[in-house]
């Protein structure tokens, strides 16, 4: 009886370890840990040409977003923005992928709070990233700008943080 009771106390405690390391507990109860930025920084989106390279260093196996901000409440800006931007996943020499995100006014994701900022989630992917180093590397370049967001230039902010649990 005694080795059955200890079985249970060691799958017990296995099961408390892996629950607290899921994705859903870290979320859920330790949502400042769990969503914060791994990384964060101006792009002016605004302007043709601008590009911006992003190390990818992450905690958990999740889906993340790119977003972009600007200081305002005000979603028009957005909702008019048909531009978008170029991107590549680049790691040990080679891009691994590449493509155009969405534009902010076919995004369907937006967040806001009463003071602003206003973010777009222009790109969602996941990580680990299939073949990619230690030194996996997202590249974003306003070939096609987002005009729109041209009177917040200069505090457009770029952040790639994890998705918000569905």
């Amino acid at each position: 009886m005694k080795i059955l009771a200890a079985i249970y106390v060691v799958l017990g405690f296995i099961l408390a370890i892996y629950i607290y390391n899921s994705n859903v507990f870290q979320a859920n109860f330790m949502g400042d840990r769990y969503y914060k930025h791994i990384f964060e920084g101006h792009f002016d989106a605004s302007k043709k040409g601008e590009r911006l390279s992003i190390p990818i260093t992450f905690k958990y196996k999740a889906e993340y977003d790119l977003r972009l901000s600007i200081p305002t409440d005000d979603i028009r800006p957005f909702y008019s923005e048909k531009g978008t931007l170029n991107y590549k996943f680049t790691s040990k020499g080679k891009v691994l992928e590449k493509g155009v995100t969405r534009s902010p006014s076919k995004t369907g994701y937006y967040s806001a709070s009463p003071d602003g900022p206003l973010s777009a989630v222009l790109l969602r992917f996941k990580l680990p990233f299939p073949e990619a180093g230690d030194d996996l590397v997202l590249v974003i370049e306003a070939v096609n700008p987002l005009t729109a967001l041209s009177k917040y230039s200069g505090f457009i902010i770029c952040t790639v943080e994890p998705s918000l649990m569905k």
